[in-house]
């Protein structure tokens, strides 16, 4: 499966052939591009034939037996997937589900997630992917811009509709569970007395007919095929639109750059509210998993023979650290893609796995291009994409993340090596560049957009991302505009410097934010870490009344830890770059459904030793040591020498 949110700015052909730039990379992606858009604009098009569902159809006429999904050892066929979905269809349309109405979906990773949107795609309605981690106001804000008139969700869910059940009822929602009745009534009697607040999907029953090509020949490149929510690291998230247009063209083009064909088993353990069927496109089999986990992801992709594998934020780093196995790789991937894989992580994963490829992109959920980077070797390893017509890195004041404009008013692009902003071309005169923005939210929509950014009645959209590009041609990710600070005048990039501790052993994870300190201006940077088992003694408990264990720190291990990451952090970072405290976290880091550092709380809590109960280090000229109240009071007291 490949995210929706890749949208391909290559296909407008915008390369750079010289003899700087590999031109085999260029044609990798130069290739399937130009055969997409001729494919897209001269035979979809004038057929009326852009749905998306359609491509899943097709697939169906040509293999209807083979293979589509694997879910928990269990198969299920193309031709399968269509009369489930034909059958669910049919049972939306009794509720009064018309064109382009609304479904709200908060669902786990399963078959009914992908049976539930193909038959909303077929009779043309929209299905909003509602996150399933969210709960209380991200969960009614998030119900509250889908406008939905069905809300159909995972029983398992049930505890967290339950205690917003008022603010749901509210908006007119009315409730079913997928989930089995049978099985639904053998863990619900508690409800019983209170009233169940939700009516059960029995779409099994209905007519498993199917619905003519014919029926979706209105649809055009624009319209919705879902919504999808921005991981919401900070604020509320936001729904970005995803169209028939974009994502055909996406899905279509990643298949052709990886080369993928009806062979293939794609291993998915991505919570698929943030992902789609990419392989609708190829043929291939997605290999779906219900969650991510670092103890069985290698034996689900051996067992299940996966040649792809799917990947997102820190998801191969969790793999790194865990404790090395003989058989690391003995698999039979052949290549893995996604996005957000840092350099520290990126050759030490291909290393130890023997993942021969990386099919690395930098996108967004709402963004009119894209960035990709396809690489087997140290060239480009770490890289997010290589040069894209329509995409342009300007400066930016970090402070104030206002745009820096020349004496004309126009945006100053970056040079070689010089880190800004990214923005892309949203002009709308072209199908691959249109922006669509939010639904529902235009003043969010809007608030993205820059007009006259290089010469006057052009448009692109601010990505709020910092990058920067070599003079090879590679783009680099560098942070978000937010995230990076200033510290003794300097710019700091988180990002950067968790890269550079990442390298340090004995690190789990490690996300890194600008603290505020009394007297000083800017921020200090401090990083959150969270250490591999063998630094903790055997958990004990505490008194009696508190319920909630400890774990008892290595003293000695933790020391010379700490030591060592101060040496490495000294030789590795310039001085105004390097952490002023660290912070060792009991347990893991909290992380958004994409895997996605939380910030916001440890922002807010920082070294405030009442509300930080972890043990703390800060930076002195002996290198970090030891932050407690005696230590608190010479930075209160403006002595400290940060």
């Amino acid at each position: 499966m490949v995210s929706l949110t890749s949208a391909l700015a290559l296909i407008s052909a915008g390369l750079y052939l010289d003899g700087r730039v590999r031109l085999s990379r260029d044609l990798a992606f130069a290739i399937p591009g130009l055969k997409t858009k001729l494919w897209f604009e001269k035979q979809l098009i004038p057929n009326n034939d852009v749905s998306l569902y359609n491509r899943f159809d097709d697939q169906v006429q040509i293999r209807p037996y083979a293979i589509a999904l694997v879910f928990e050892n269990q198969s299920y066929t193309w031709k399968g997937l269509e009369i489930a979905s034909n059958k669910m269809a049919h049972w939306y349309q009794a509720q009064g589900i018309q064109p382009k109405d609304r479904v709200a979906m908060f669902m786990t990773n399963s078959p009914l997630f992908i049976i539930s949107w193909l038959a909303l795609l077929k009779i043309k309605a929209v299905a909003a992917f509602i996150n399933n981690q969210i709960s209380g106001p991200v969960l009614i804000h998030s119900l509250k811009t889908a406008n939905a008139q069905l809300l159909v969700f995972d029983h398992e869910l049930i505890e967290v509709l339950y205690e917003s059940i008022e603010g749901i009822r509210e908006m007119g929602y009315r409730l079913f569970t997928l989930t089995p009745k049978e099985q639904v009534l053998a863990f619900d009697e508690q409800r019983k007395e209170d009233g169940r607040f939700y009516e059960f999907m029995e779409w099994r029953q209905c007519s498993a007919e199917g619905y003519s090509r014919d029926t979706r020949r209105d649809v055009v490149i624009g319209d919705a095929v879902a919504l999808i929510y921005t991981s919401g690291t900070t604020g509320f998230p936001k729904a970005a639109v995803m169209d028939h247009g974009r994502c055909t063209l996406a899905t279509s083009v990643w298949a052709g750059i990886c080369k993928i064909t009806e062979k293939d088993r794609t291993y998915d353990c991505l919570p698929l509210y943030h992902s789609a069927g990419g392989t609708w496109i190829s043929g291939s089999t997605v290999v779906l998993s219900r969650k991510f986990s670092t103890s069985s992801f290698w034996n689900e992709v051996r067992d299940q023979d996966v040649t792809m594998i799917q990947y997102i934020g820190e998801l191969c780093r969790y793999l790194i650290h865990a404790p090395e196995d003989p058989r690391d790789k003995n698999h039979k991937v052949r290549l893995m893609f996604g996005n957000g894989m840092r350099p520290d992580v990126w050759r030490k994963f291909q290393q130890r796995f023997g993942v021969e490829t990386v099919f690395e992109s930098y996108t967004m959920s709402e963004a009119t291009s894209a960035l990709f980077n396809l690489t087997s070797g140290d060239d480009g390893a770490g890289a997010v994409g290589t040069f894209q017509q329509g995409l342009r890195i300007v400066k930016v004041d970090l402070d104030t993340e206002e745009l820096i404009k020349d004496k004309n008013g126009y945006c100053i692009e970056c040079d070689y090596g010089e880190t800004g902003e990214l923005i892309t071309l949203a002009d709308n005169k072209t199908s691959q560049t249109r922006y669509i923005g939010y639904y529902n939210q235009p003043k969010l929509s809007n608030a993205k957009l820059i007009q006259n950014a290089f010469e006057e009645g052009d448009q692109y959209m601010r990505t709020g991302d910092l990058l920067y590009r070599t003079k090879d041609h590679f783009w680099y990710f560098a942070d978000r505009a937010g995230d990076t600070f200033r510290w003794k005048g300097e710019n700091v990039s988180t990002a950067e410097v968790a890269d550079t501790l990442g390298h340090v052993d004995g690190i789990t994870s490690c996300t890194v934010y600008g603290v505020t300190i009394p007297g000083k201006d800017g921020r200090a940077g401090m990083a959150a870490i969270v250490l591999k088992d063998e630094y903790w003694e055997i958990p004990i408990k505490q008194k009696k009344e508190i319920e909630k264990s400890i774990r008892l720190i290595n003293e000695r291990a933790v020391q010379e830890f700490v030591d060592r990451l101060g040496r490495h952090a000294a030789k590795r970072l310039p001085p105004y770059a390097i952490p002023r405290f660290i912070r060792i976290c009991e347990g893991e880091l909290e992380i958004t459904g994409t895997f996605k550092n939380k910030k916001v709380e440890l922002r807010k809590e920082g070294f405030d030793l009442s509300k930080v109960r972890e043990r703390l280090y800060w930076w002195t000229p002996q290198g970090y040591q030891r932050f407690g109240a005696r230590e608190n009071e010479v930075i209160l007291a403006g002595r400290a020498r940060l």
